[in-house]
């Protein structure tokens, strides 16, 4: 990544499509997905479990209450991806909000994300998501951000990369070994930690929370509409 932006392209999908329009040899077997790693399912699952294995040392649990502090001490959360981050995304303001948070899912640009983002103060926290490469509104918003006074969390799978400007915390953990396939399992996986952290803060205030949740489903939806966690 860092020698794709030294040689002028945006990130390294900019410069391995550069490569590709060059090359003028036919698409072969390593176009493939997984061609190198194998598709097979037991292949596959084992690739990820080493990675889901490995999460605690990429991620101290000192870290993670300290990240899980700050979402804790937060008035609202602004989360921010890449479309193809999204589910992610969605995962993670479904955890905070099942905690009593107030979530803001920021746009991809423009406008939208002007009028989502407007409200932001000093006792609000940026988490986004730069998976191979950071969006490119997020610099600026780290920055607004910390302009505002606010908190910002930047959660990364590039182990040794520096953003600038830097954020508040920044959360890095290595995904599956197969760089050309990369699923969201780890992202995912991290945002049901950071929602066991900051529950684990407070129990008394969360544990309320969740049965005021499990209350109104009754009211509005019925038992069978009751979450189960």
């Amino acid at each position: 990544m860092r020698l794709a932006q030294k040689l002028g392209y945006s990130g390294f999908p900019d410069l391995r499509a550069d490569l590709e329009r060059d090359n003028p040899e036919p698409a072969t077997a390593s176009a493939l997905m997984r061609s190198d790693t194998g598709h097979e399912l037991a292949v596959f699952a084992r690739d990820e479990a080493r990675a889901l294995d490995r999460l605690s040392s990429f991620i101290p649990q000192e870290q993670l209450v300290d990240m899980a502090t700050s979402i804790h001490r937060s008035r609202v959360v602004y989360l921010f991806s890449k479309a193809d981050e999204r589910p992610a995304l969605d995962m993670l303001a479904r955890r905070l909000r099942r905690l009593g948070l107030v979530v803001v899912e920021l746009g991809l640009g423009g406008k939208d994300l002007a009028e989502r983002f407007v409200s932001f103060t000093e006792d609000s926290i940026l988490i986004a998501f730069a998976l191979r490469e950071a969006p490119s509104q997020l610099p600026a918003l780290v920055r607004e951000a910390e302009r505002r006074g606010g908190t910002s969390i930047l959660i990364s799978d590039a182990p040794g990369y520096h953003f600038r400007p830097a954020p508040t915390h920044l959360l890095v953990a290595q995904r599956g070994d197969d760089s050309e396939y990369n699923t969201l399992i780890i992202p995912i996986a991290i945002a049901y930690a950071l929602q066991l952290a900051i529950f684990h803060l407070d129990p008394d205030r969360y544990g309320a929370v969740r049965d005021d949740i499990n209350d109104v489903s009754r009211l509005v939806g019925g038992t069978d509409e009751i979450p189960l966690r």
